[in-house]
């Protein structure tokens, strides 16, 4: 989606940052692999096809993802050039503070300088990629609004008020990556993106029965619970859900006690 396209998150062990045309190729070599394609559910693509793919999860309002990055990758690789993660990274109020609509006719040398200096980022940690998180949202058709008392009406139903919910998947495709706490936090923080700016009170995660560490993580880790299984996948269904969006902030600040806030700064596209 465009909403997150120039929005990058910040976490202890992870930086997630849009997905973006830089990442294609690589991306493409890790869907190489049957394991993945298996993992994740996923066919095998061209890289042309590939291509198309990266653009409209850009444009697709429903599909929100982040490319994953190791943190301690980004700060070797930003400790060889000229760039500071620190000085990069800024907070989510400074970030809400940030007109992000500035005219770029209305630029001034140093905020040039600055765009470039940011745009770098993208391209100097292609090394740190290790994975993906996505969302795919849809109205949660679970969702009864109690107050609603014409609901039967035609008419009255078409005002009804609906809940948003999303299927998460979340894939650390470098094997280096794995068993470090990466996923987890990756997955918490796009659930409290979700939440505090999508406003996403039920996530939804669908799992291969063999794969026990991502059942795991879910179920154990990040307060999810089993509510399905489809036999002829051979696949656990599991669900996050609170009835509010505060009270899903709630939860998930104290599961991902690295991240009780979202660090944001801005990518120019």
């Amino acid at each position: 989606m465009r909403l997150n396209y120039e929005t990058c998150l910040s976490g202890s062990k992870c930086l997630l940052v849009p997905y973006r045309s830089e990442h294609v190729e690589t991306y493409h070599e890790w869907m190489k692999s049957p394991f993945l394609l298996e993992a994740t559910g996923s066919e095998p693509l061209s890289l042309e096809e590939e291509v198309k793919m990266q653009l409209s999860w850009r444009d697709d309002d429903d599909k929100c993802t982040f490319i994953v990055l190791d943190r301690a990758l980004c700060n070797k690789l930003c400790d060889k050039g000229d760039l500071n993660l620190d000085d990069i990274l800024v907070t989510e109020e400074d970030y809400e503070n940030t007109n992000t609509e500035v005219n770029e006719k209305n630029l001034t040398a140093e905020d040039e300088s600055a765009s470039a200096k940011e745009f770098n980022f993208v391209t100097k940690t292609l090394n740190a990629m290790v994975g993906d998180v996505n969302l795919f949202l849809s109205d949660d058709d679970d969702y009864d609004d109690d107050d609603d008392s014409n609901s039967h009406e035609e008419d009255d139903s078409k005002n009804k008020p609906t809940k948003r919910m999303a299927e998460l998947d979340v894939m650390i495709a470098e094997q280096d990556a794995r068993g470090k706490g990466i996923g987890k936090e990756c997955a918490c923080m796009m659930m409290l993106y979700a939440t505090k700016y999508l406003k996403i009170c039920k996530f939804v995660v669908r799992i291969n029965e063999d794969n026990v560490a991502s059942r795991k993580m879910f179920e154990q880790a990040l307060g999810f619970r089993e509510v399905n299984y489809a036999a002829c996948f051979q696949q656990y269904e599991y669900e996050f859900k609170h009835e509010t969006c505060e009270a899903s902030i709630e939860a998930l600040e104290k599961i991902c006690d690295a991240n009780d806030k979202i660090q944001k700064w801005h990518v120019p596209c």
